[in-house]
This record gives structure tokens, sequence and C-alpha cells, in this order.
């Protein structure tokens, strides 16, 4: 993905310097167009509901959380790239970061259309507490079933938040008042959150059970608020009471997920898909310090540790889980032959690029890039595979 941005990049640079003056000016008057486009409809802009936004700047007049959280995030994923994935404080600050840099632009945008809105309706309070117990139950359910992962609870915040506008809306249709959502602005928002889903989608990120704990935790606290919305902002109490609950659980649930045995009779369809989020996780996570490392913001030593102490670690969790399988279907046997040839010849290949990073050898890196190639094969074949179950 980082690779693509900077293709387009090339290219429109290179198109821009062979435009002509006027072709350049009339360039730069579509960017603004579009870009002015763009912010009014992220910023819910020029929709001609006064009566509906009077109302929320009434309830909230300032909105104070959102921009603030946006900024932490920024700063927390930007801190959790250049520091070392084995320290304590970087798996807590990973609770709140992004793995890659389009999580951190989707996500931004997301939280800023929903802050507009939410933090008003709510108050900054409420909003604050489902944004972060959302993230967190997040975190500690995605640290359960991949200990030696990275935990991103961020863009998981974000759909919790999503949870909490869908309750709240579908409440303001059945019980109708001044802060009942119009359709121009559901028209706006719908927009946004169908780019965060397709991306999520795309990344795997749902089929995660971390995930659907933050939908899930959206879900309850916009229950817990619906029957204060329209009649003021909701009381702090219930929905903290709420959001504790929701973290014992989840902590409980981590707790239980540790340390049960492995259920030999379970689908092997679930750790096939945790292999693929796990691939396109760790693949965003090296491409994201390839790219700090071509900006000099970090070193070969740096991206060797990467691989080390998080990449190889996190595939060795997901070869635990399958080798600890039993009594496999005939049927599925195949299948969990493609997984374990897949997941050797990846940590096969991280291993050389490693090896190669640290002698800094040209000939070595090659090496890697051709059993990566031999990787990407059995990942397509695991692929087929998911869309075939």
């Amino acid at each position: 993905m980082t690779h693509f941005a900077i293709l387009l990049l090339v290219l429109g640079a290179a198109a821009w310097y062979h435009m002509t003056a006027d072709e350049r000016a009339r360039t730069r008057q579509r960017l603004k167009a579009a870009f002015d486009v763009a912010r009014d409809a992220v910023t819910l802009q020029g929709l001609e509901c006064d009566a509906f936004f009077a109302a929320l700047r009434k309830r909230t007049p300032r909105v104070i959380v959102t921009p603030s959280l946006i900024v932490l995030t920024a700063a927390f994923t930007f801190v959790s790239w250049s520091s070392s994935p084995d320290e304590l404080w970087h798996r807590t600050i990973t609770m709140f970061a992004h793995a890659r840099v389009l999580d951190l632009l989707i996500s931004s945008v997301c939280l800023l259309q929903l802050g507009f809105i939410l933090e008003r309706l709510v108050g900054p309070l409420v909003f604050t507490a489902i944004y972060v117990a959302a993230g967190a139950a997040a975190a500690i359910i995605g640290l359960a079933l991949t200990p030696n992962g990275v935990s991103i609870g961020a863009p998981a915040s974000v759909l919790g938040l999503y949870g909490l506008l869908l309750v709240t809306s579908i409440w303001g249709v059945i019980r109708r008042s001044r802060l009942t959502i119009p359709l121009k602005v559901a028209k706006r928002l719908a927009p946004v959150a169908a780019v965060f889903i397709v991306y999520h989608l795309a990344m795997w990120d749902f089929g995660n059970a971390a995930f659907v704990t933050a939908f899930i935790g959206g879900l309850i606290g916009g229950i817990v608020v619906a029957r204060e919305v329209n009649n003021g902002t909701p009381s702090m109490r219930p929905i903290a009471a709420a959001m504790a609950a929701l973290l014992v659980i989840a902590s409980v649930y981590s707790l239980v997920a540790v340390h049960r045995p492995v259920n030999t009779a379970a689908d092997v369809r679930p750790e096939l898909e945790r292999v693929i989020a796990v691939e396109y996780r760790t693949a965003g996570l090296y491409d994201e310090a390839v790219d700090r490392f071509r900006k000099g913001r970090l070193n070969a030593q740096a991206l060797a540790e990467l691989i080390e102490k998080t990449i190889v670690p996190e595939l060795h969790a997901v070869n635990a889980r399958l080798t600890a399988l039993q009594d496999v279907a005939p049927n599925d046997r195949p299948l969990v032959a493609t997984i374990e040839e897949f997941l050797k010849l990846r940590d096969e290949s991280w291993r050389l690029r490693a090896a190669a990073l640290l002698r800094s050898d040209m000939v070595a890196l090659r090496q890697a890039d051709s059993k990566e190639r031999d990787t990407l094969e059995a990942l397509e074949r695991i692929k087929a595979a998911t869309q075939a179950l």
C-alpha cells in the first residue's frame, strides 16, 4: 500500500513537471475545489440542517476531545513505529495507535466526522469513555489471541463509536426530536463509514474477535445512553459501570482463552483467517518500517529487530495454534498442510531478510525476495481455500 502511494506521488510529480503554466493553474483550481468538497463532506458543512446543528451546539458548544484524540493517536502511532516492540510501554501505547499510514488517515477522518456529532450529542466524558473502553477491550482480546503480536486498538475504538452512532441513530428515529440525525447528515456519514469498513475488510481486520468486541462495546454504550440522549447529556455513572463491565468481561475471556486447552474439534477456518490477518498486519508493519528506513529515520538493525522480535514471534504463535489442532477432518488436512507450508516458507523468508539486513548483503536480500515469492504463491492457495469454505 505504501509503495502504491509512492508510485502515485512519483507519477503525479512527473505529470506536474511536464504541464504548462496554464495547465498547472487549472489543476490547482481543480485540486482546491476537490479539497473544499472533501472538507465540507467530512465536516458536514452546507447541509441546510441548521436546527439539528444548533441543538447539538446548544448541548455541547465546543468539540475538544475529538481533535485531542486525533493528535494523541497520531503521536502514539509515530512513537510506536520508532520504539522497540519488546518494551512494555510500547505494547501499552499501541492499544491506541495504528499499524499503517492509511489506518491513521482513514480513522482520523472517521473520528473527526463522528466527533462533530457524537461528542456534542452524548457529551465529551461519555464519548471519551466509550472510545477508550472499546479500544482497550479490543486490545485485551487481541493480545489473548496473538500474545506475541502488536495490539492495535485505535481503529477498533472508531468502530466502537460507529456502534454508538448506530444505536443512538435508531433511537432518534423511534423517539424523534431536534437531535434526530437528518437524512442529509446520514448521507454524508455513509460514504466515509463505507470506506472505513471496506478498507478493514480488505485488511481482514473484521474477522478478528477484537474488532467484534469493540463494536459490541459501542452498541452497549449506545443502549445505555439512548434513553437519556433526547432529554440531555447522558450521565456518566451508568456508562462508566457498563464500560467497566465490558473490560472485566474481556479480561476474563482473555484469561480463559489463554489457559484453556485448544478445542481439537475446532473448525480450520478460524485458523486460516488468522494466518491471513497476521500476514497482512505484519507485512504492513514492515512496509511502514521500510518507508522510514528509506527516509533515514530507521537503520537496518532496527528493521532486523522488527522482524526477529515482532513479526517472527507472531508467526510462531499462529503456527503453535495450528500445530495444536488434533483430529482434523480428512477433507481439511490438505488445507492444513498448505498453511503449514506457507508459515514455514514465510518464517524462512523473514529470517533470510533479517540476516541480510544485518550483513548489508544484497545477494541474500534477493534470495529473501525469491523465497517471499514462493510464500505468496502459498498464500494465494490459502485465500482460494478461504473462498471455497
